[in-house]
């Protein structure tokens, strides 16, 4: 090997670039007057468990070629530009930033993990086993919910503060400490009846017990 080819081979060896286009799990990188054929970047793994993230035009790689051979060149990524610059310098947080504007990002400082999504996102969590979730306090903030399921059961008590609307019927019965069933402050409005002890409120009728006397209880 000449000093022409050695020095050609180490030149070429590692060299910045860019990516300048993408295409399926190729790209192809720029590096001062060299431009690359279609050539694979780095991913953190490539195996059983993979990754995909296609990198982004204009985006700062390092190109390492084998024997100073660029048609051998991979590209790994990884290092910040001008064009994309880091998205914090906050040592205590671990971020991750999509170019629609979406971010996850964890707080080791003060403990919080956020997810923001843009207008429209939606998050979607397939477990055909169960979901499981354990905290303390946990609030939903909606215009609208659905719980969609066979039976929902709350097994503490639960407080409605706006109005309260059933479509399909009502039953329950007492608690383990006795007392009645249930009971309501205020007026109860009933367009049709009121069963109570097999005897219709509305429709029910009283046997006569002679001049003076109390009628019967409810027939």
């Amino acid at each position: 090997m000449n000093a022409n080819e050695s020095s050609r081979q180490f030149l070429n060896g590692i060299r910045k670039g860019t990516v300048e286009s993408v295409e399926g799990a190729l790209c192809r990188v720029v590096s001062g007057d060299l431009h690359t054929d279609w050539i694979q970047w780095f991913v953190p793994s490539a195996g059983e468990t993979i990754e995909w993230l296609a990198p982004s035009i204009g985006e700062g790689v390092m190109l390492f070629c084998p024997s100073g051979d660029p048609a051998q060149a991979l590209a790994m990524r990884g290092f910040f530009s001008e064009d994309f610059p880091p998205p914090s310098t906050d040592p205590a947080k671990h971020m991750r930033v999509y170019r629609d504007g979406a971010s996850i990002e964890y707080d080791m400082a003060a403990h919080v993990l956020n997810a923001v999504f843009p207008d429209g996102g939606t998050v979607n969590i397939t477990a055909p086993g169960a979901v499981n979730v354990t905290t303390k306090t946990a609030t939903v903030k909606a215009d609208d919910v659905t719980l969609d399921a066979a039976r929902t059961t709350v097994t503490g008590s639960m407080l409605v503060k706006g109005a309260f609307a059933f479509e399909n019927g009502m039953s329950g019965k007492a608690g383990t400490s006795g007392g009645p069933a249930a009971v309501i402050t205020g007026t109860v409005a009933v367009s049709d009846d009121v069963i109570a002890g097999g005897k219709s409120a509305a429709h029910h009728t009283h046997k006569e017990q002679g001049d003076g006397n109390n009628v019967s209880e409810p027939l």
